[in-house]
């Protein structure tokens, strides 16, 4: 029986930084254009992929994990995260917030800087005179592969130089059940000089059953998603983590919905 899976873009221009759920899972599950196939892994799609993957953006959003250095030129009792060496910086938490001083909680993750800086002058200037802010990242969160679906233990993995989809799949527990379709594993990236969302299906069966070498391997933010032959199971995944997967994609490039659906 044939599969193909579909994955759907629609850029949104006016997107807001900060994700919001419901305008996430509502494109993600009835979709937002015409579905384009996801296409096998050829090998002249691997140089592009490659270059995807080492692909620097320009414009570095936020994350969880983050250390920031804040600092107040002319206030300095007012800065945080650079004091000393041993100063490990304000950490961004799981949840994307910081404590800033005199501003109180406050939301970061997916922001850049420069739009966080912005946000703390404005929180300020009504009690600082000339409330100059300089963020800057100190230490960067590490880097993950999210793997899902017909795994043992879907979630992160932490990305490390020569990965393959076969070792990052049996990091999460291996494939489990007769349903998972080791044929036909779905990987998206992003990156690439447009930023834009890159998916191909894998055929890992000959490196399973023969040890043939895989043909690609991964790079910081990679999805991996095995299928089953059941469509309400595929959905149910989306749902449960479609925050864990799009939200950190989403703050690394342009503004998009993603809607991923089985057609049997």
């Amino acid at each position: 029986m044939r599969k193909d899976y579909y994955i759907s873009f629609c850029h949104r221009r006016d997107f807001p930084n900060l994700l919001v759920l419901s305008l996430i899972i509502s494109p993600l599950l009835w979709g937002c254009a015409v579905p384009i196939t996801v296409p096998p892994l050829a090998s002249e799609d691997i140089p592009r992929f490659e270059a995807a993957g080492n692909f620097p953006h320009n414009i570095y959003r936020i994350e969880p994990n983050d250390a920031l250095q804040i600092r107040y030129p002319h206030h300095p009792e007012m800065s945080q995260g650079a004091n000393n060496d041993k100063d490990r910086g304000v950490i961004v938490q799981p949840d994307g917030k910081i404590t800033a001083v005199m501003v109180g909680e406050i939301t970061v993750a997916g922001m850049t800087t420069m739009e966080l800086e912005k946000l703390l002058v404005e929180r300020t200037s009504d009690r600082l005179r000339d409330p100059e802010v300089v963020v800057s990242v100190v230490a960067f969160a590490e880097k993950h592969i999210y793997v899902g679906g017909e795994v043992g233990k879907p979630g992160t993995i932490p990305y490390r130089k020569g990965l393959s989809p076969l070792q990052a799949i049996i990091a999460a527990g291996g494939f489990v059940r007769e349903t998972a379709q080791v044929d036909s594993v779905v990987l998206v990236r992003t990156g690439g000089s447009d930023n834009n969302f890159m998916s191909r299906k894998l055929n890992l069966s000959e490196a399973i059953t023969d040890g043939m070498k895989e043909a690609i391997y991964l790079a910081p933010h990679d999805v991996l998603y095995v299928p089953s032959t059941s469509i309400a199971d595929a959905n149910l995944w989306v749902r449960q983590h479609i925050t864990d997967i799009i939200g950190p994609l989403l703050g690394m490039g342009p503004r998009f919905g993603v809607g991923m659906r089985l057609n049997q």
